[in-house]
């Protein structure tokens, strides 16, 4: 009759075990729902100690600031702006006039940018990609971009992931929205870089949106190889959420196929996948 009973207790014990046991996309949606702002009491109290030594020294200030106050503001207003967008050595280079290709490597010599006088160029340009991302056989999904060029340095795009995993008998899902408009700072015939803006939201139960934030660049090695590097990121409820790609593409005239590796971190959890796509330019 004992034995019967331990036997019973640890068929329990390991069905509680199996059963508590979650999987990474529920860890992640479950620590984006919770909230953990915390203030500090000692920077409050550090900026007010040095607010009241500024009230004590406002003319030395005010005289510092009327005599090198602009300068500063117009340097840093004026590296910044070369920095982000153009510097005043480039008014006259090949990347200023540079136009948007009709698609990667319509011949050997361009990418995605191609440095013309003639009308053989896009006003826009659609690129539209899918890839199929897969950590193990019960943690896989798609990541579909749809990229909208327009005004030879600019770009709107649209990102979809899901991701699904089936943990505990049962099967989690996630879903991460985005729309960034993108700046294409770097804009060569071998290499196109860019930073982005705008907006990023985590669906299912989560339904949380968050600032985000996009960097990137494509290399195009030769004809027909490209190397593509992204970086997606946002904040929900204080917990990062990322998408990092690194792809290896084969251009055959206006489609491509890609393989690497993709990087997630949903909150606490990071997730690790293969990358297989395909994608087409119109």
């Amino acid at each position: 009759m004992l034995r019967k009973l331990q036997i019973i207790l640890l068929f329990f014990t390991m069905s509680f075990t199996l059963f508590s046991q979650s999987g990474k996309l529920n860890k992640g949606k479950e620590s984006l729902k919770s909230s953990s702002s915390v203030t500090s009491s000692s920077s409050s109290s550090s900026t007010s100690k040095r607010s009241s030594k500024s009230s004590n020294n406002t003319d030395e200030d005010s005289i510092f600031r009327s005599l090198f106050g602009e300068f500063f503001i117009k340097l840093f207003a004026y590296t910044t702006y070369g920095l982000l967008i153009e510097t005043p050595f480039e008014l006259n280079g090949r990347m200023h006039t540079a136009e948007i290709a009709h698609f990667p490597y319509e011949n050997s010599t361009h990418g995605n940018f191609i440095y013309t006088d003639s009308i053989n160029y896009n006003i826009v340009r659609f690129d539209f990609s899918n890839n199929f991302v897969m950590e193990n056989r019960n943690l896989y999904g798609n990541n579909f971009g749809l990229n909208f060029r327009f005004l030879k340095r600019f770009s709107i795009d649209f990102g979809y992931l899901y991701l699904t995993e089936k943990s505990n008998f049962k099967r989690d899902y996630f879903s991460l929205y985005s729309a960034l408009l993108k700046y294409h700072r770097i804009r060569t015939q071998n290499f196109d870089a860019w930073f982005s803006l705008g907006v990023m939201h985590v669906g299912y139960d989560v339904n949380k949106s968050g600032f985000g934030v996009g960097l990137g660049g494509e290399l195009f090695v030769k004809k027909p190889v490209s190397l593509l590097f992204s970086h997606k990121w946002t904040k929900i409820n204080n917990e990062e959420v990322n998408n990092t790609k690194i792809l290896l593409k084969y251009h055959i005239r206006k489609y491509h196929i890609s393989s690497g590796y993709e990087h997630f971190k949903i909150g606490i959890s990071k997730i690790n996948t293969f990358s297989l796509g395909i994608g087409a330019s119109f």
